[in-house]
């Protein structure tokens, strides 16, 4: 629908204006997106289009009192950092400094951070991997029905509301502040929920740690290595991750021969929640 799209961006300030470029205008404008600069009178008379809401707008803006006042009229805000505001204090969670580097998906981002919309990640030849949100809450459950899924993995909370609570707090917590953690991975051509897959923190661990659990139904059609592989691919070139580790239970055939096959290398043993596990890692 597009009452829920990003419709318009405004970059508003006071006496600076950073340059756009025409390549980011345009590349903007191929996804439907406009972007207005807007010198800044008073926020009063600051209004989008009649048929626009503030939902459909992101505020660009380098002044933080502007910036805090626009965010308390409901609009999303991202700072725009440069030379003549480096010793402001923005409060903020978005900012953007060099408008060189991005490209329209990246606002795009911004606003779906803004309104709890989870960000597509990744395709891979069969699979679509994305976000989790709360209305992913009953294929998960589904998915957990089976519970062969949880031999080596944790159960779903029996308490859906707990679950639901656990899915805002992980988007907020861990999408929101690393942009990644464990996504789901949809098959592209039914949607239908095949499993799970991304990095974690370990506590006691520098570094990232790769997860993975496939719905049993889809167990043997070599999912797990397709989106594995993925995603290790956007850990190197899109989060930066130089090495990545995982664990596994030595009993658990099926993901040590999975990740001997993705090329990971046993780095010892460590006792996690009273079981034996295997520390693989791979150097990216």
């Amino acid at each position: 629908m597009r009452s829920q799209l990003l419709r318009c961006i405004y970059y508003v300030t006071v006496d600076h204006f950073v340059a756009i470029p025409q390549s980011l205008s345009a590349d903007l404008l191929y996804h439907g997106i406009k972007i207005f600069q807007v010198p800044y009178h008073s926020i009063d008379k600051f209004l989008p289009p009649r048929n626009m809401t503030p939902r459909n707008c992101l505020i660009l803006c380098d002044e933080p009192e502007l910036a805090h006042a626009f965010l308390a009229a409901d609009y999303n805000v991202v700072a725009v950092l440069h030379s003549d505001n480096k010793d402001k204090h923005f409060q903020i969670p978005y900012a953007v400094e060099d408008f060189t580097e991005l490209d329209w998906s990246y606002f795009v981002k911004y606003w779906q951070r803004y309104n709890n919309i989870p960000w597509h990640i990744m395709d891979t030849e069969r699979c679509r991997i994305r976000e989790m949100g709360p209305e992913d809450l009953n294929d998960l459950y589904d998915m957990y029905e089976d519970k062969r899924i949880c031999e080596y993995t944790e159960d779903l909370f029996e308490n859906r509301m707990k679950e639901l609570q656990y899915i805002k707090d992980y988007a907020k917590n861990m999408y929101g502040f690393y942009n990644f953690g464990t996504w789901l991975i949809e098959d592209k051509f039914s949607n239908n929920l095949i499993g799970r897959v991304g990095f974690n923190y370990r506590p006691g661990f520098e570094d990232p740690e790769l997860g993975f659990v496939i719905n049993p139904r889809y167990w043997k059609h070599g999912y797990a290595y397709e989106c594995c592989c993925s995603a290790i691919e956007y850990g190197k070139t899109e989060l930066g991750f130089k090495r990545i580790h995982a664990f596994v239970r030595p009993e658990n055939t099926a993901s040590v021969a999975l990740l001997e096959k993705l090329g990971f290398r046993s780095c010892g043993r460590y006792t996690i929640n009273e079981k034996l596990h295997d520390r693989c890692v791979l150097d990216l």
